[in-house]
């Protein structure tokens, strides 16, 4: 069910900013939208997680900014990242400090370490959500503050509110107390909350409000953790120093699991697969698109955002591709994992949706529920996803290449084939939504004409050839025959219909440049022959061309960037604004670039996107041309990319060694 809330009511509500701010308050918002449209400091934010889809987002000061711990589906208890009217708060630090001096994680874990610096002393915060992807799930934030030179005082503020619009308070009651900690309990909406302490508390507010504070000398220690109601209540500096061993140490053992990640980029290789993994649900069957929802990436000057989207979704697309990435960088049970997910999917073997909610459920029977004022710069607050009934052609590639991976180690599971393949063969030149999220003309009204997307069947192609072969090891000859013809159809229908000036275009009849062919030239290696060497090649470099220079077509390049398209070319349906700088067509080039042999202009580009990461090693959605970080936070694509660039990038070189040596031996006649 799609929401009743289309682009044009927002625009007549929201003509301009002046308007806004006499909305907001007029509805008592007075104070949400400040003089100066700023989109939010997310390029020093943090993502920590731990793989069983506990989210926790920290903010530049360290304090929470949002989470979902307990709260698996992501009700949000804490919401300062979207500046709303809702005041809430989940910080501790130093008294009279207002940001660490330095934050970072853990090489090897999700647990962020910040530093403190006051004129007294120093100490060390270090936060962890416990649990690992080889532990079970601890469904708890734990928070230590250590003293390490001199004396300081730790401070704590924690206010939340529960729901999506923060409309009912959290009350805490102590539940029992001991030597030297405290535990509280809360009953928000349908769910308990949780936390224990060791320092002296006051509350406010009618319990709604918990001011802590404890002064520590050298060696001594400040611990909060929160969770739910079966996680394991640290009594004591010690009990809680053994969480973040036990995550730690899972977290430790899963990295060194990979053992496929090597050489020159190893490093942010490793660090991405851990971005990667803290966003899995469960036992890593699905996967989180990105760790928020709701962030805006328009132009603040056009008032508060209208393209901000809830990515707390398993999106086929997004969560497939996370699953091929860490297979690929040794990750050995993920592949059968998205497996056992899939077949415990209500639609699938009727309609593989292009996402479901991370526990399996239908985000189209849940809607889209939007809500003002709540949002960054007052902006909507956008809960589910009313995209979740989509037609996006390219959504059985995914499936198709987890299962054929399987088929290879001897699973096959003939029932589940038949019913994605059926679906892919319908799916043949029908017009669709595309590959990204294009809300259709029936949902407005000046909106996107459907399109047959090249793309979109270029990868559909593949995932038919897939079902070709997995035909063909379960004996199924005849539809094996029946498949890989098929998918022998696709690219004689692209040549001859999505071809312009010697470069692929978005559609038949849309001769303008869309960046997702890129990805149709990473996952379909079926599709292309050696005489297409040259589409491709035109095609990446047309697509990394500045949007300014003279030709048939706009490039995507923007300074250090690329746009996804030009919206006011592709009749998006949403916006005719420019969007921000999209870091995943940055990587996908860079691979494309080291498939087709252009070594230097693919590791130019790496370093681009490499650069687009921020001070933990994180990355955003977007970017402005000016460097500033946009849309939603940890995702999935950039870490995607990074992954298949080192172990691409090593192969290449792999390759490059062996075929100097084999140059040296028929030159010398020796072996080298």
């Amino acid at each position: 069910m799609r929401s009743e809330l289309s682009v044009q009511l927002l625009r007549m509500r929201w003509r301009r900013p002046a308007d806004v701010a006499a909305t907001a308050v007029a509805g008592g918002l007075a104070g949400v939208i400040g003089r100066k449209y700023e989109s939010p400091d997310i390029g020093d934010t943090a993502v920590g997680g731990n793989g069983h889809g506990r989210i926790v987002v920290f903010g530049p000061d360290a304090g929470v900014e949002s989470w979902n711990v307990p709260f698996a589906h992501g009700v949000p208890v804490c919401n300062g990242l979207y500046d709303g009217a809702v005041k809430t708060a989940f910080r501790l630090g130093l008294d009279g400090e207002n940001r660490p001096t330095d934050i970072r994680f853990e090489a090897t874990s999700t647990t962020l370490v910040s530093t403190w610096t006051s004129s007294t002393g120093q100490a060390r915060e270090r936060a962890v959500v416990v649990g690992s992807p080889t532990t079970s799930d601890g469904n708890q934030l734990v928070r230590l503050l250590t003293c390490e030179q001199g004396s300081v005082t730790a401070t704590l503020e924690f206010r939340l509110r529960y729901g999506h619009a923060g409309e009912e308070p959290v009350q805490w009651t102590l539940l029992r107390s001991g030597r030297g900690f405290r535990e509280y309990m809360a009953i928000v909406g349908n769910e308990k909350m949780f936390f224990t302490t060791n320092m002296r508390l006051t509350f406010e507010d009618g319990a709604t409000s918990v001011r802590g504070v404890l002064p520590l000398k050298a060696g001594r220690s400040a611990f909060f953790a929160v969770g739910g109601p079966d996680s394991l209540s640290p009594r004591s500096v010690k009990e809680a120093k053994r969480l973040f061993d036990k995550s730690e140490k899972g977290w430790l053992r899963y990295v060194q699991s990979l053992g496929n990640l090597r050489g020159k980029y190893a490093a942010i290789a490793l660090r991405s697969a851990i971005n990667l993994r803290l966003l899995g649900f469960g036992d890593g069957g699905s996967f989180y698109a990105a760790a928020t929802r709701s962030l805006p990436e328009d132009d603040p000057l056009l008032g508060p955002a209208v393209r901000c989207w809830d990515y707390l979704k398993d999106w086929e697309r997004d969560a497939g591709l996370t699953v091929l990435s860490l297979t690929d960088a040794g990750d050995q049970k993920v592949l059968l994992a998205r497996y056992r997910w899939y077949k415990r999917l209500h639609d699938i073997r009727r309609k593989l949706a292009i996402m479901h909610e991370v526990d399996g459920g239908n985000v189209a029977d849940r809607g889209e529920n939007v809500i003002f004022g709540v949002g960054h710069r007052g902006s909507v607050y956008r809960v589910g996803n009313g995209a979740g009934d989509q037609e996006q052609y390219d959504v059985a590639s995914y499936s198709a290449e987890v299962l054929y991976r399987l088929a290879l180690q001897g699973v096959i599971d003939l029932e589940l084939v038949v019913a994605l393949a059926e679906q892919a063969k319908a799916a043949m030149f029908r017009p669709c939504s595309g590959v990204w999220e294009i809300r259709p003309a029936e949902n407005q009204e000046d909106g996107a004409k459907l399109q047959v997307y090249a793309s979109a069947q270029i990868l559909n192609g593949q995932a038919m050839a897939y079902f070709s072969k997995i035909f063909e090891m379960a004996g199924e000859k005849d539809k094996a025959r029946e498949y890989k013809a098929l998918a022998a159809a696709v690219m004689p229908w692209v040549r001859d219909n999505c071809v312009r000036h010697g470069v692929i275009v978005a559609a038949p009849d849309m001769p303008v440049l869309d960046s997702s062919i890129l990805l149709a030239f990473m996952q379909a290696p079926d599709m292309f022959e050696s005489r297409d060497e040259q589409l491709v090649r035109a095609t990446a470099l047309a697509i990394d061309e500045p949007h300014t220079t003279a030709g048939p077509f706009r490039g995507l390049r923007v300074g250090k960037g690329h746009v996804r398209y030009h919206a006011n070319e592709f009749q998006d349906g949403i916006s005719l604004d420019e969007e921000g700088l999209f870091n995943n067509i940055t990587g996908w080039l860079a691979i494309v670039f080291l498939q087709l042999g252009m070594l230097q202009r693919a590791e130019t580009l790496m370093r681009e996107l490499m650069g687009t990461f921020n001070r933990v090693g994180q990355a955003s959605e977007e970017s402005t041309p000016g460097g500033r970080a946009l849309g939603n936070l940890n995702q999935a694509y950039v870490y995607q990319a990074v992954i298949w660039f080192a172990l691409l990038f090593e192969a290449v070189m792999a390759e490059f060694e062996e075929a100097q040596a084999a140059e040296a031996v028929s030159r010398t006649g020796r072996t080298v």
